[in-house]
């Protein structure tokens, strides 16, 4: 093999050891690993408790102020001797390290979210072995030194020195995580060695929806040293070949472009079929293969003439899209020890749910590979915070030049998915600004704001903008989340995060429909993941009950015990404080609440012109540990009640009910004590409004039926049925106003079935709130077990059946409602006939 027709090698260093560094014993890393960190070997080696189980967390807490090592050898291939130039890439050194390579300083890091490149030509044994050795730095205590330096910032969230270090945030402790701060090679690291090398590979496209025509413009990154052969092959989605270009390059850049006529376009999963052009380039022997989806998106903020302010929704391809989803945390607190698994049964869980917008937020970190290119194939929409989170963050020029090399990174990064929407320049950081008055000016557009208490504006509002437009252009930019109008609690203006239930007024979830916004980028309720969870996670049997200090140690909620406990004694009738009891209790009433919110919110979507909330994103869609939180998904991949819920509420087409009070209030009437409830006895009558969504493109015929039962007795006292056409990718109001009982009290039960077939489109249920006042008949609930479902039917009206099963497999439904009639068939792939499955419900 010549010289010239290798042109690249590629070397992946593995085989880690480690140390602390103030000893001399290395010790072995996991093995035929090329990315770990500090706490999984340690782990991995015995050396310490698992921090997820017990109260272990309390121990390891040393980890994080202590130096630590890593080293690894390497050879340089004879192949590899013969080339030109020889590059270690570092894609991601967590955080302050200092690196040597055979005993030379070679580089210093500060940032864990950058790549680092270092000519090492000179540094290198071509015959022999290569030592790498990378010294890291507590974070902590470099953290805590800085701040000393640039002075004490304020935060929500984690201890403010995590301000100043360019390290995923959530490190540091947050309401929902431990805090457990690592370290460590935890991206490969590489040896390159070339004479001609492709850098990078843009494949940006303009999408005239109205001539059907894809504008491409290729552009390549190129280190070569003399003329080269660069190729490029552009497949379509089918696997054929429709472009091929091949021609000499001498320079650092090179770029192409063309057109594509009638192109296949990429939609999120909701609205269309998610197709995949392949661009691969070949350098000599190097290849590089870019999967690409050709689409359109837009963030629309247009006025309104009913309502003030302005929408706040995309356009995908033209194409409204109402955005139903979740925000993401990361799914591990160490990172390397995710498996691809771990990815794609969670996004696949966000599609089974309906959820087409994943929001991954500012505190954690970029996601891997495999997270884009998972939502790129499954048709999941992407918001993309920076990494910043609920802090006063620095403006200084060595913060802002780090930061803006990592920006620059990220977005070359992740330019070529589809499936990115919008980048935000933070989570809450101006929420911060309002909460401790900092001096923000709306008006002053400066861009500088390096002198005010709130530097991180300067990133935020010019230097973001200004790289996202001059590195991806075709993704819409905001400067934080929530941001817009008069400030970030404005629901006419912007996206909100609503946290006025749970934290803040702490209102009554049946309230969500007045505490709305264009989009609501944040809101959600906490519940406990289920019991197989806790006997994860805890030892000690002892433990199992709601208020042990092992189960409390697994939520790291401010005020946990009294929200929690306000919302279920609000709600939910407990009686008796079993942990199985207390378990569903919160799961069922996050559930409720939920889906309280995702229903009155889409019901805003009410056509062109009328969009009046563009999407609802729950806060969150997964753990990080086992805890209770706000998770619809918790640790271990198991659904919580109020995923189905969720999902419910996301379907193509669902159904809507509200229940409007109206009170008549006569004043001479009142006691003299009258100070409102309790002592308002004014006369009460209700009226339901019933709705449909859909976000199909086409319009749906459908007939609406009604039942209405008096639940104490369970018997059926009306019903009506009604034609309807569901109005497509909009809301459409079906009835208004409909007056029900009074004096007993009535659960409202609605379908829209197919006039074609009959089958159920959509069904829903409507209860008198709170449902603790409610007084059940007895309940005859008959189950079959089969293989991969089950069945389940009903001579009363049952509120909140809960299927559990010993195995974990994945049931399509769950925690749902059921009538008479009806024959509940749910689908549980894997399950067999003789498998054991028990229910419990509401009563």
């Amino acid at each position: 093999m010549t010289k010239d027709s290798i042109a690249i090698k590629e070397l992946v260093l593995n085989n880690w050891s480690y140390k602390e560094s103030k000893t001399t014993e290395w010790k072995q890393s996991r093995k035929d690993v090329s990315t770990t960190e500090i706490h999984a070997d340690l782990l991995n080696n015995k050396e310490i408790p698992d921090p997820f189980i017990d109260r272990n967390e309390r121990d390891v807490q040393w980890i994080g102020e202590r130096d630590w090592e890593y080293k690894a050898e390497f050879q340089v291939s004879a192949e590899s001797r013969s080339l030109s130039n020889h590059e270690l890439v570092f894609e991601g050194l967590d955080t302050f390290a200092t690196v040597y390579l055979n005993e030379e300083e070679i580089l210093k890091t500060d940032n864990m979210f950058r790549e680092y490149r270092v000519d090492v030509k000179d540094h290198l044994n071509y015959v022999g072995s290569n030592t790498l050795r990378i010294l890291f730095i507590s974070a902590l205590h470099t953290a805590r030194s800085y701040e000393k330096e640039h002075g004490k910032f304020k935060c929500f969230n984690g201890e403010t020195s995590r301000l100043q270090v360019r390290k995923a945030q959530y490190h540091f402790g947050w309401d929902w995580g431990p805090v457990l701060i690592t370290c460590g090679p935890y991206k490969p690291v590489k040896l390159i060695s070339y004479n001609a090398q492709i850098l990078d590979a843009y494949v940006q496209v303009d999408v005239d929806i109205e001539k059907q025509i894809a504008k491409v413009n290729s552009v390549v990154e190129l280190s070569v040293s003399k003329s080269e052969k660069l190729t490029l092959e552009v497949s379509s989605p089918s696997g054929e070949i429709i472009k091929t270009i091949s021609q000499s390059v001498d320079g650092k850049q090179v770029s192409d472009k063309f057109s594509i006529e009638n192109p296949e376009l990429w939609f999120p999963f909701t609205h269309g079929k998610q197709p995949l052009y392949e661009f691969k380039y070949t350098l000599n022997n190097q290849v590089i293969t870019k999967k690409v989806g050709f689409r359109k998106v837009e963030l629309v903020q247009e006025t309104f003439e009913e309502q003030p302010g302005s929408s706040f929704y995309f356009k995908v391809n033209s194409v409204p899209v109402y955005a139903t989803g979740s925000n993401w945390i990361p799914a591990h607190s160490f990172q390397t020890l995710l498996k691809n698994s771990d990815y794609t049964e969670l996004l696949q869980l966000a599609v089974d749910g309906h959820q087409n917008m994943i929001r991954i937020w500012g505190g954690g970190y970029y996601e891997s590979d495999l997270f884009y290119e998972l939502c790129d194939k499954l048709g999941i929409l992407i918001w993309h915070d920076f990494m910043f989170a609920c802090g006063q963050y620095p403006g200084y020029p060595a913060f802002i030049e780090t930061v803006s090399e990592e920006i620059i990174h990220q977005l070359k990064r992740l330019r070529n998915h589809c499936s990115i929407a919008i980048y935000a320049g933070n989570n809450e950081d101006y929420q911060v600004a309002e909460e401790f008055k900092l001096e923000w000016d709306p008006e002053d557009k400066s861009g500088d704001y390096s002198k005010t208490s709130f530097p991180a504006r300067t990133l935020y509002e010019n230097v973001f903008p200004k790289l996202v437009g001059q590195y991806c252009p075709e993704i819409p930019y905001h400067p934080g989340s929530p941001w817009g109008g008069n400030g970030t609690a404005d629901k006419t203006i912007g996206d909100l995060h609503q946290w006025n239930v749970w934290h803040g007024n702490q209102e009554k979830y049946q309230d969500w429909y007045k505490l709305g916004g264009r989009f609501i980028s944040e809101f959600g309720m906490e519940a406990l993941p289920s019991r197989k969870t806790f006997e994860a996670c805890i030892t000690d049997p002892e433990e199992f009950y709601p208020q042990s200090q092992t189960v409390d140690h697994h939520n790291k909620a401010d005020g946990f015990e009294r929200r929690l406990a306000l919302y279920v004694i609000e709600n939910i009738k407990v009686q008796g404080l079993d942990f199985d009891s207390w378990i569903y209790a919160t799961q069922l009433m996050q559930a409720e609440c939920l889906g309280y919110a995702y229903r009155c919110w889409r019901r805003e979507w009410r056509g062109n012109g009328k969009r009046y909330t563009g999407g609802a994103i729950v806060w969150q869609i997964n753990d990080c540990w086992p805890v209770t939180s706000w998770s619809i998904i918790d640790y271990y991949k198991r659904p919580k009640l109020a995923y189905y819920s969720v999902k419910r509420e996301s379907k193509p087409i669902s159904l809507g009910m509200y229940r409007n009070e109206i009170k008549h209030t006569n004043e001479a009437a009142l006691p003299v004590s009258n100070a409102g409830p309790p002592h308002d006895y004014s006369p009460v009558d209700y009226t339901i409004d019933i709705w449909g969504s859909s976000s199909k493109t086409e319009d749906q015929h459908a007939v609406l039926l009604v039942e209405i039962y008096n639940i104490a007795t369970g018997d059926k006292i009306e019903s009506f049925s009604k034609d309807v056409t569901l109005k497509g990718n909009s809301s459409t109001e079906v009835v208004e106003s409909y007056p029900i009982s009074n004096s007993i009290p009535v659960v409202v039960h609605s379908r829209f079935v197919s006039k074609h077939d009959g089958s159920i489109i959509a069904s829903a249920a409507d209860w008198p709130q709170p449902i603790k006042y409610l007084k059940f008949p007895s309940i005859n609930i008959e189950h079959s077990v089969f293989d991969d479902y089950i069945t389940l039917s009903t001579n009363k009206p049952v509120k909140g059946i809960e299927i559990i099963l010993e195995s974990d497999l994945f049931l399509d439904d769950n925690g749902f409602d059921l009538f008479p009639g009806d024959i509940k068939e749910i689908e549980v792939k894997g399950l067999k006939k003789s498998d054991k499955v028990q229910i419990r419900y509401y009563h």
